[in-house]
């Protein structure tokens, strides 16, 4: 079990404040001036999935498409403090996201957990670096990330592990390989949250998505174990997308097993 260390609130919380303030992010939708373009969509959302959950979901364009990308990450508020699963895409978006737990929940974010070394995961780091918040991870994330040379975080999480925060209690566990050789999931008992991260796929895709580093021949394998592991999840949160329930593990397999998305052997079957 990892201890869910707490330092003092009072001597840091003038430097938060301060990179809040000056940061001009006072608002989550932002509100275009007069004679300007109205912004689309939200940089950053946040939103009740269960008592103490929330889901933050940030946005970001990328070549070649036509709408910002979604990516969901958790806010887990606890009687210590909060913990994230994941940042923002980038350091702008991650510091409304703290503004939000200072301004919403009246916390401050204790701890953050990435659960794969990709961009939609980490890309917030330098920030949360700044404001002297722990950010840890496995050791295959937190290589992964040195290897790519981004800001790497502290590998603490085990294949296996429980973080303990005041009567919280946060399951980590590793199912194998599937969308990243590296890809966590966390779970929430008392509120029944699977948060499936890039691991489940959303109802309304059909596709595996980004496979860049995917193992499609073990990513199966990978839901199944997490399906078996957690059989009372009530609600099943996708890494991009609208979260569900269990349905989303089935039709993440239903994605998987579709013609052209199971790798080739040597005698092509």
């Amino acid at each position: 079990m990892v201890p869910f260390s707490i330092s003092s609130f009072a001597r840091r919380a003038g430097f938060l404040c301060f990179l809040l303030c000056a940061s001009g992010f006072g608002v989550l939708q932002p509100v275009a001036a007069a004679g300007t373009t109205p912004v689309p969509e939200a940089r950053i959302r946040v939103r009740a999935v269960a008592p103490d959950v929330f889901v933050h979901t940030s946005y970001r364009y990328l070549p070649g498409t036509a709408a910002p990308i979604p990516a969901n990450g958790l806010v887990i508020s606890t009687t210590k403090g909060a913990i994230l699963l994941d940042t923002g895409w980038d350091s702008d978006q991650t510091l409304q996201l703290l503004r939000w737990v200072a301004d919403s929940l009246h916390q401050r974010v204790r701890m953050v957990i990435v659960t794969h070394a990709h961009e939609d995961r980490m890309g917030g780091i330098a920030v949360l670096r700044a404001n002297n918040i722990k950010v840890v991870s496995s050791q295959m994330t937190s290589s992964r990330a040195t290897a790519i040379k981004e800001d790497a975080p502290t590998p603490a999480i085990k294949p296996f592990t429980v973080i303990q925060a005041g009567k919280t209690r946060l399951e980590l566990f590793y199912p194998g390989p599937g969308h990243t050789p590296d890809n966590l999931v966390a779970w929430l008992p008392k509120q029944r949250v699977l948060f499936g991260g890039c691991l489940v796929k959303e109802m309304a895709t059909d596709t595996p998505g980004n496979i860049e580093d995917a193992d499609l021949k073990k990513w199966p394998s990978a839901v199944k174990a997490v399906a078996d592991r957690y059989p009372r999840a009530r609600t099943v949160v996708p890494g991009h997308g609208n979260w569900g329930g269990p349905e989303l593990l089935t039709h993440t397999l239903d994605v998987l097993r579709r013609p052209g998305q199971q790798p080739q052997t040597a005698l092509g079957k």
